[in-house]
């Protein structure tokens, strides 16, 4: 174990650091491994290339701060492992590639002061993440505070057994503030996280050729500008085997909104969004146990047909398909009068949808003429909770899906509706029991 202030590391908040640590990091590589011990201060750096068998501790009241200045931070462009945001290239204060054994953990702070690259906008993914590990086996983030990264706050890239436990994120930055993205991985579990964000609150990703599966999150307390859940919009190569399970979303503690977010709105735009439009497939996903307070609205699924690339001259993927998608167990109070869709397309495969033992409660003052309307297809539309505007039902409006069973489910209204709860188009095996209107 190293204490870094032993050796040259300067805790006073001033001091660019960037070469004194990751002379301590390269020391660990050189051994096989170590600890680098943070004592309490304010530690400036730029991007840090961590190793194999590294575990940075960051004692309660140690601070990891990251540079304002890009030129701080080494530019991986394009990024070393394909995906289409990477064409810009990747910054991040904590960077690792095939490495394994690697812990972050402690009671301290990362805080990448996003706020000091609005001026980069342009530069876009390229802003500095907190965390950004490709191709990494077996790591471990534990009880550490994340703040304020330049982009999204913590991306994990096609990497094998990830637990992030115990942490607390906010990302109110800047732009593109998601709170975790977990991008072509298997094997992760986020356990007990508490995230207020000002996009996607937890994101699933799957922007290569490689799915991301088996997927455990559970016991997370959620706030988000945009999405609380969703797999998305990223989905090149499919999702298997997610189960969510207890979790608790309610309003940000951040009420302004930045501009470009979707949605855009404290209270969130969705609490779960299962998407893929990429050509990557949906298969086995369980949400269960949710409490949403506020949220606008709080379910959509989308089967769609963008078709984005993830490297240059790659080639487009046709539609594939999504089966066995359960919802239940879903206490949602204050939604918006948007409502909740399950949308496929003409000819594909989203099948056995089930949506059961819920309660939802909406704002009700929809518009008698949507009952009728023609809903555009929309097929290559990006994926979000606005993409069809008013819809023809007040809680729940299915099309283009096979086999969809509708159980248990109570639709409370805040003021009169004259939309059905309940529409369906283009569905076939359709079961319906237990629906109350309150």
């Amino acid at each position: 174990m190293v204490n870094v202030i032993e050796h040259g590391v300067m805790p006073d908040g001033q001091t660019l650091n960037t070469a004194a640590i990751q002379n301590l990091i390269d020391q660990c590589r050189e051994a096989g491994g170590g600890t680098l011990f943070f004592p309490p201060g304010r530690y400036l750096t730029g991007g840090l290339v961590l190793c194999s068998n590294l575990t940075l501790y960051l004692e309660n009241g140690a601070t990891l701060l990251g540079s304002g200045d890009l030129s701080h931070y080494r530019h991986w462009t394009p990024a070393p492992v394909p995906f289409h945001e990477g064409t810009e290239g990747v910054r991040a204060i904590l960077f690792a590639l095939d490495c394994e054994n690697i812990r972050i953990t402690g009671q301290g702070t990362i805080d990448g002061q996003g706020a000091l690259f609005e001026c980069n906008r342009a530069v876009r993914a390229g802003r500095p993440r907190n965390i950004w590990f490709a191709r990494c086996r077996d790591i471990a983030v534990d009880g550490i505070r994340l703040r304020n990264s330049g982009f999204w706050m913590q991306h994990y890239m096609k990497c094998v057994k990830v637990r992030l436990t115990n942490l607390d994120v906010w990302n109110h930055g800047g732009v593109n503030s998601d709170g975790i993205d977990i991008d072509c991985c298997r094997d992760v579990i986020i356990n007990n996280c508490r995230i207020d964000s000002a996009d996607d609150a937890i994101c699933l990703k799957s922007g290569n050729d490689t799915p991301t599966e088996n997927v455990l999150v559970t016991a997370c307390l959620t706030r988000s500008h945009c999405n609380h859940f969703k797999t998305g919009t990223e989905s090149n190569g499919g999702f298997k085997n997610i189960m969510v399970d207890g979790l608790i979303m309610t309003p940000s503690e951040q009420t302004e909104s930045h501009r470009g977010t979707e949605g855009a709105d404290w209270r969130g735009a969705c609490g779960i969004a299962i998407t893929s439009v990429d050509g990557g497939f949906l298969e086995n996903i369980v949400i269960r146990n949710i409490q949403m307070d506020q949220v606008r609205v709080p379910f959509f699924i989308r089967l769609g047909d963008r078709g984005r690339v993830f490297s240059p001259g790659g080639v487009r993927q046709p539609v594939s398909y999504g089966r066995d998608i359960s919802i239940c167990n879903i206490q949602a109070r204050g939604a918006s009068s948007s409502t909740c869709h399950i949308s496929g397309l003409p000819g594909t495969q989203l099948c056995n949808i089930a949506i059961e033992n819920c309660d939802l409660q909406f704002a009700g003052g929809g518009d008698s003429a949507l009952i009728s309307r023609e809903i555009p297809l929309n097929r290559s539309g990006y994926p979000s909770m606005e993409m069809f505007g008013s819809l023809p039902a007040y809680g729940i409006f299915a099309r283009d899906v096979e086999a969809l069973t509708l159980r248990n489910l109570r639709f409370r209204l805040e003021s009169p509706d004259p939309r059905p709860a309940l529409q369906w188009r283009d569905c076939r095996r359709v079961e319906i029991s237990g629906i109350q209107e309150i």
